[in-house]
């Protein structure tokens, strides 16, 4: 197990990505790190589990996916390691490996959240998780304000190396995750869509999956007063705002040459209408 990868909100200005770095290849220098992203913004837990949700699944099976994006930090919360049949992933308890989950999870509904919005999960056949409480495992001393570097880092570097995962702490039952955003259905078939993500050029990436949609692609969207007709193919192919099937393989917002989340002002959470049309159009 030599590939770690890194998601993190730490940016590229400060020397917090290479002391991680430096700590784990400093335990393991065979150790293969990749970074996902250090761009996330500061503290938005929300868009680091949507990244690793959304990258995880390309990497080998028995790849340790290290993630700290960790408000928290120096609190009582729980340092994990989860075993999934899709990778390893470390990091603060505290909802980060949601959609990295979601495939072995049963759907989170808004009905069962608490009120701070995350929700105590029992763990489903197949995936394991372990608290990282042995302090043979840490670096010494450890800082309050750093546990990135201090205790996830070696935690990742002794993971693969073939440390057993039960040495690292007691065996737990359940974690922490939160509701994962997802298009509510009128009985007329329309959708509430929910933009979940924006990424770097300004493209709304929603709840919306192609499945949900009519075969003949003929649907209507509004969002924040603004109307789009039809699903196009690509990027070029309409003028202004367009909706298109992306990547990731969600219906994305976008703008010709420019960014929808500008133009709309835009942000993770908006709410929009997708209606299916009697017919296409024009």
């Amino acid at each position: 197990m030599g590939i770690i990868t890194l998601t993190t909100d730490f940016g590229l200005q400060d020397a917090y990505v290479a002391a991680m770095k430096g700590v784990i290849l400093s335990l393991n220098p065979d150790a293969r790190i990749l970074d996902v992203s250090h761009q996330v913004e500061p503290q938005n837990i929300q868009q680091a589990a949507f990244l690793l949700g959304e990258t995880c699944h390309y990497f080998p099976a028995d790849t340790i996916h290290l993630a700290v994006v960790d408000p928290g930090v120096g609190s009582g919360r729980r340092g994990i390691i989860l075993s999934t049949p899709g990778g390893l992933f470390i990091g603060p308890d505290n909802g980060l490996f949601s959609y990295a989950l979601s495939p072995y999870l049963p759907k989170i509904t808004s009905d069962l959240l608490p009120a701070e919005g995350l929700l105590k999960l029992d763990l489903p056949r197949g995936v394991e998780a372990f608290q990282i409480s042995n302090p043979a495992f840490w670096l010494n001393p450890v800082s309050t304000t750093f546990h990135g570097r201090d205790i996830f880092a070696p935690a990742a570097a002794y993971v693969s190396l073939g440390t057993p995962l039960s040495e690292f702490g007691p065996r737990l039952s359940w974690i922490y995750a939160f509701h994962l955003p997802g298009p509510e259905i009128a009985a007329d078939g329309s959708f509430t869509g929910h933009v979940v993500y924006i990424d770097h050029f300004g493209n709304l990436i929603t709840d919306i999956t192609p499945r949900m949609l009519p075969s003949d692609k003929s649907i209507g969207l509004e969002i924040l007063g603004r109307t789009i007709y039809g699903l196009c193919q690509n990027y070029t192919q309409a003028s202004g705002l367009l909706a298109v099937i992306g990547s990731s393989g969600r219906l994305e917002i976008a703008l010709q040459g420019g960014s929808a989340a500008g133009l709309l002002s835009a942000r993770p959470g908006d709410c929009f209408n997708l209606s299916i049309l009697t017919s296409p159009k024009d």
